[in-house]
């Protein structure tokens, strides 16, 4: 029996979330087809029939999970940029601090399957195809740009123009890739790392 078309758009779903999970925690290499299949609860061999390739299937990833990391800062941008209430005056908490303590935490660092596609995956992208860099190109301008727009509604004195702001970006997921790469070796340098990292963001030399 044929599956409807709400049923290939469910099954598809669930391979991008699956794969999504498993790509961040485990990385593009160390997962493989199967593995995708079998969490998404579908047969390996029905994989052909929603993507071309694990290529394509990865590309769908890094789009949708950058796509979500960029609505992220945006949303935290729109609760600011309404003003009033708690986020409006002068002892209302910054919006980049707001974000900064979620995204460079102890909790974010341990859940990658859960977190952010860009801190994740941006190493395997730079060993992947050039279609897959330009997603991840276009999402780091889009997060780049957003995390700019929260510096300037914090500081909305701050002159316009000042573009996509790169630096806090790369503190972020620098703070994250190294914090990871030493968690269970060294649990202390691993929380030093992200103090510093939130630290520096906020008040830069």
């Amino acid at each position: 029996m044929r599956a409807s078309r709400e049923q290939v758009a469910a099954n598809r779903e669930a391979i991008i979330v699956s794969a999504g999970q498993q790509f961040r925690k485990r990385g593009f290499d160390d997962v493989t087809i199967a593995d995708v299949m079998k969490a998404a609860g579908l047969t390996h061999g029905g994989f052909y029939g929603y993507f071309g390739s694990k290529e394509a299937l990865a590309a769908a990833v890094c789009e949708r999970g950058i796509a979500e990391s960029v609505a992220a800062v945006d949303a935290v941008a729109e609760q600011g940029g309404e003003g009033g209430g708690e986020n409006g005056g002068p002892d209302a908490e910054p919006l980049l601090h707001r974000f900064v303590e979620d995204y460079v935490s102890a909790r974010h660092r341990d859940s990658p399957d859960d977190g952010c596609s860009v801190a994740a995956l941006a190493q395997d992208a730079g060993r992947n195809s050039t279609e897959i860099q330009r997603v991840f190109a276009t999402g780091v301008t889009g997060m780049a740009e957003s995390l700019s727009r929260l510096r300037a509604l914090d500081a909305p004195d701050r002159a316009p123009g000042a573009g996509p702001d790169f630096a806090t970006l790369s503190t972020m997921i620098g703070a994250l890739a190294l914090s990871r790469a030493v968690a269970k070796g060294d649990p202390g340098l691993s929380e030093t790392i992200l103090e510093a990292a939130r630290a520096h963001i906020e008040n830069p030399a």
